[in-house]
């Protein structure tokens, strides 16, 4: 299998972190952290301050040594958050699958988007192109509406003043519709995403809550918009509830029929 070389200044950075995970010394100069990995001293204070402005080092003030930044923690957060996701996920996809056939999801928040986490494919002959890590906005999916619907005020109007991208001719692009939209998506207890992406294709979502008005996740069935329907008509919205609920009292220890 081809391999491609590493980019050094992306190596150095993180030997820089990890010289902090094992020297066992929780502070370093410049000149330390320079004689430790064997780098130019200019290079070093370089990397060392581009790390510090993104929140990964900071620096005591006193002796002007670095130290591992606040930022980091956030990551730690996020894999143990996902990875319990997943884990409490990933066996009700499956069941979901079974019964229906159609391609299910989970994804999560990032950045004003959502990211799919897993996926359990469909198992027939649609095939639908999203991949774990994938990223897709939050107005035009099902997961990224349940989310949307109940991030803070402040979070959810910089969506709705933003750019809502087109996909087709099925997309909410308007504010205003956007924003009834999520308000029905609370009242209903679930998201749909009515072939908003790709014509010919339907996704239901629910959220799945952590606590109140806290979503962790949300999973969905996608597929062919005639069978999706036929779904529908045979419980699948009640279904999803269910197992929402039965993914927060197990995963969060959290009774959500209150929120939903």
């Amino acid at each position: 299998m081809a391999t491609t070389k590493n980019i050094q200044s992306i190596e150095r950075a993180f030997s820089i972190l990890e010289l902090f995970q094992h020297s066992g010394c929780a502070e370093h100069s410049v000149k330390e952290i320079s004689e430790a990995l064997d780098l130019n001293k200019s290079t070093t204070f370089g990397l060392i301050n581009t790390l510090t402005n993104l929140g990964y080092l900071q620096q005591n003030v006193e002796n002007q040594k670095y130290a591992l930044g606040l930022k980091l923690l956030s990551f730690s957060n996020t894999v143990k958050v996902q990875n319990i996701i997943i884990r409490a996920v990933h066996p009700y996809l499956e069941q979901i699958n079974r019964k229906y056939g159609e391609t299910v999801h989970c994804a999560v928040a990032q950045n004003d988007g959502v990211i799919y986490v897993d996926k359990v494919e469909a198992t027939g002959s649609i095939y639908i192109s999203t991949q774990i890590g994938t990223r897709n906005d939050l107005h035009c999916t099902g997961v990224g509406k349940c989310i949307l619907a109940y991030l803070p005020p402040e979070d959810q109007e910089r969506i709705y003043a933003s750019n809502l991208k087109t996909m087709t001719y099925n997309t909410i692009t308007n504010s205003e519709q956007l924003r009834e939209e999520i308000r029905k998506v609370r009242q209903a207890g679930y998201a749909m995403d009515n072939e908003e992406i790709s014509i010919g294709l339907t996704c239901v979502a629910v959220p799945v809550f952590s606590g109140p008005e806290t979503v962790a996740c949300a999973i969905s069935v996608s597929g062919m918009t005639s069978r999706i329907r036929i779904a529908q008509e045979n419980g699948l919205v009640n279904e999803l509830k269910w197992i929402a609920a039965s993914i927060s009292k197990n995963a969060f220890d959290y009774d959500c029929s209150r929120d939903i």
